[in-house]
């Protein structure tokens, strides 16, 4: 029984030849160098697209200073609070500023032939008047959802996120909560 296992072991050992062994060794190296070279197209690949995120960030800031529009900087909690605390100073200026209807209604003043008169009936003072709260909302939820959308663009750019201290970017994740509660009140009315 032994014997019948040595033969057959015998047969399962095959040495390669130094030819043989040389040819596998030098596939092995062209698999390595392919590789090598496949890792640096993909390193180089990365290399680019991080360049090219940012410079695209780089535009979309120039895009925000440029634009003029008065909406805070998306990496200062300290401007978004402020800008909010603004906008909800406006809302409350807007809901209580209430037409006095007994002082500023006058029906005989468009029976007046006077070129330069005003037509103050109440008809015409309900239409010019009234504060158009639908254009007021609107403005304020399309100011917070553009400020949201900065901070988001913000949080989600690794490199100005390393660049900025840990204490700014944690109350930047609070804002952007602040901001889709404000945004929730507003459109609800309250």
């Amino acid at each position: 029984m032994v014997k019948t296992k040595l033969k057959n072991e015998e047969h399962l050992l095959d040495f390669l030849t130094e030819e043989e062994s040389l040819a596998r060794e030098q596939r092995h190296f062209q698999r390595l160098h392919d590789v090598r070279i496949s890792v640096a197209f993909i390193r180089h690949a990365f290399k680019k697209y991080e360049k090219l995120k940012a410079e695209e960030l780089e535009l979309e800031k120039w895009d925000d200073y440029l634009a003029c529009d008065g909406m805070p900087r998306p990496d200062l909690p300290s401007e978004i609070r402020q800008f909010l605390m603004k906008l909800r100073h406006e809302e409350h200026m807007a809901a209580t500023d209430d037409i006095s209807w007994v002082l500023l209604v006058n029906e005989r003043s468009i029976l007046s032939h006077a070129p330069d008169r005003q037509d103050l009936t109440r008809r015409n003072l309900d239409v010019t008047a009234r504060p158009n709260i639908g254009k007021f909302y609107d403005k304020t939820v399309q100011g917070i959802l553009q400020t949201h959308k900065r901070v988001e663009r913000v949080l989600r750019n690794e490199t100005e996120l390393l660049d900025m201290p840990t204490l700014r970017a944690f109350e930047l994740t609070k804002e952007t909560y602040v901001l889709c509660l404000d945004t929730r009140g507003t459109a609800q009315g309250s």
